[in-house]
């Protein structure tokens, strides 16, 4: 019985350190992101999309000023599956439009899928034509 104990916990254990491993990084690579952004600025999102690693798994249209809903001006990108609300701040990227999208478009990509905003090869056609004029990277939160 002392060994099934023992072996579970070194299997937690394992699997915690393992889960920890990755957020350095992962916060590693944001930086890297925010320092090379004046590369990506006025080029289309396909350029910094292709060079991306790991690859984004969600997505969050951004439209701020209720008189042009119609207008998507930035995109909130993520490399996990926000679960609960503290995850919506962290591991993410905003990138801020030179030209708003249109949201009657990008709606209805973020709509379908198996679940709301789940990053899908109709999603980086789309968003790869975008310009991008600004890229905020923080990892605890930006808006």
């Amino acid at each position: 019985m002392k060994k099934i104990v023992i072996i579970l916990m070194v299997l937690f254990i394992t699997k915690g350190a393992n889960a920890q491993a990755g957020v350095p990084d992962t916060l590693a690579y944001l930086n890297q992101i925010k320092a090379n952004k004046a590369y990506y600025i006025g080029k289309p999102f396909s350029v910094l999309l292709d060079s991306l690693r790991p690859s984004i798994i969600f997505f969050s249209p951004i439209s701020w000023n209720s008189a042009y809903k119609d207008k998507e001006t930035s995109t909130k990108f993520y490399f996990i599956i926000p679960e609960y609300m503290e995850d919506f701040g962290s591991y993410n990227f905003k990138i801020k439009w030179a030209t708003p999208l249109n949201r009657r478009i990008s709606g209805p990509i973020y709509d379908s899928g198996q679940y709301r905003g789940q990053w899908r090869a109709e999603a980086a056609q789309y968003y790869g034509t975008g310009i991008v004029a600004d890229i905020v990277v923080d990892w605890r939160y930006n808006n």
